[in-house]
């Protein structure tokens, strides 16, 4: 707002300037025609002097300057208190008026002044026109002023902000290609303990094994470029198939860190991609869990249920707090070993089925509210 404040400010100067100026002329034109009739004045008392001192009738005198004048419009005599009108006078309550005393007579004198009222008028026009116009011109130059810092600041912000991914990019490359090499050396071994082993528990053991070794190597193509956009693949997929994937694997630690579970999911066919919807249930449940670590309370609820045309999933946990409005950007994490990808995966998930995902606390829980286009219940 600081940046508005200087054409903000040369708008106003302009403005006062323009109400000076018309002030100043409105004042000036006054003073023209007060010495105008004041000239006429004079031109009047001399004319009826001039009569008297060489014996003629004064009233004829002024009659017959009357005639020749555009100013003058009518005069008055006053005799003995009495108010004498001068034939052919036009006398209105409007005309400017000035007195001529010349004993024993005392003459008023009637000017049209009405063309300085109109003046005036015209003037009283045009200031309200400019203030008009200068109170628009104002607010939409403000307006266009604001737009145009806003969507520079946002500019400047998305900039930062892809100047940041590509240095933190620029370190992880190599975090990455590891892995990535690892990973080859997981799969090959993986490979031989499937020939060499026979036995069924072996078998499905070695089964989850690659399993998991595939998603992790998709999630670390994924991670190689955040700035690519997330790719998916729909099929339609059951809620509750999504949530008991994504809860079976905490299963284990579920019961080691004593957290009460509540579940209650409206069954409804989703039209999603089963793993990348599975990987977002995953992190908001790990995410809970996490922040329930030295609570009082460990419970955490997770609700799905369709409203509208959304289905909506709540991922509740009764931390009943939030660290940051912060938590849902790439690489941000308040815990000392966390890479802050995980809500950031959330995000990009939900974003690319069409959905939204929102954090907030309400009766002592943390929320996670993941809501996403519906399409048909079971039959």
């Amino acid at each position: 707002m600081r940046k508005l404040l200087l054409p903000a400010s040369l708008l106003s100067l302009l403005f006062v300037a323009i109400i000076i100026n018309l002030y100043v002329l409105h004042r000036e034109l006054h003073w023209f025609y007060l010495s105008v009739i004041r000239e006429e004045t004079a031109r009047v008392k001399s004319v009826v002097e001039g009569t008297v001192a060489g014996g003629g009738d004064p009233v004829e005198a002024i009659y017959s300057y009357m005639k020749r004048s555009k100013l003058l419009k009518g005069a008055t005599f006053n005799l003995e208190g009495r108010n004498i009108p001068i034939p052919g006078s036009d006398i209105s309550p409007d005309y400017y008026r000035e007195t001529v005393n010349l004993k024993p007579f005392a003459f008023t004198l009637y000017f049209d002044f009405s063309f300085l009222d109109e003046l005036n008028r015209h003037l009283l026009y045009i200031f309200f026109s400019l203030l008009l116009f200068s109170s628009l011109f104002t607010l939409v130059t403000v307006l266009v002023v604001r737009e145009y810092f806003k969507k520079q600041l946002f500019l400047q912000k998305e900039r930062q902000e892809r100047e940041r991914l590509e240095s933190i990019n620029l370190v992880i490359h190599s975090l990455i290609h590891e892995v990535k090499n690892r990973l080859n050396v997981l799969r090959l071994l993986s490979y031989r303990l499937e020939k060499n082993c026979s036995a069924e528990s072996c078998s499905n053991y070695l089964l989850k094994l690659r399993t998991e070794i595939d998603n992790l190597g998709k999630y670390v193509e994924e991670t190689a470029d955040l700035r690519r956009p997330l790719k998916i693949s729909k099929r339609p997929v059951s809620s509750e198939l999504l949530l008991k994937n994504a809860l079976s694997k905490f299963e284990e630690l579920l019961k080691t860190k004593r957290v009460e579970l509540q579940i209650s999911v409206e069954e409804v066919i989703l039209n999603v991609d089963p793993e990348k919807f599975t990987s977002l249930l995953v992190d908001l449940i790990k995410n809970a869990v996490e922040a329930l670590e030295g609570k009082s309370r460990k419970a955490l609820k997770i609700v799905g249920k369709r409203e509208g045309n959304v289905y909506n999933f709540y991922v509740m946990d009764s931390g009943g707090e939030l660290s940051s409005s912060n938590i849902f950007k790439p690489f941000y994490s308040t815990k000392k070993k966390g890479f802050g990808l995980g809500l950031y995966n959330v995000k990009r998930i939900s974003e690319a089925h069409g959905g939204t995902v929102n954090a907030y606390t309400e009766k002592g829980w943390t929320v996670f509210k993941i809501s996403i286009p519906c399409t048909e219940n079971f039959p």
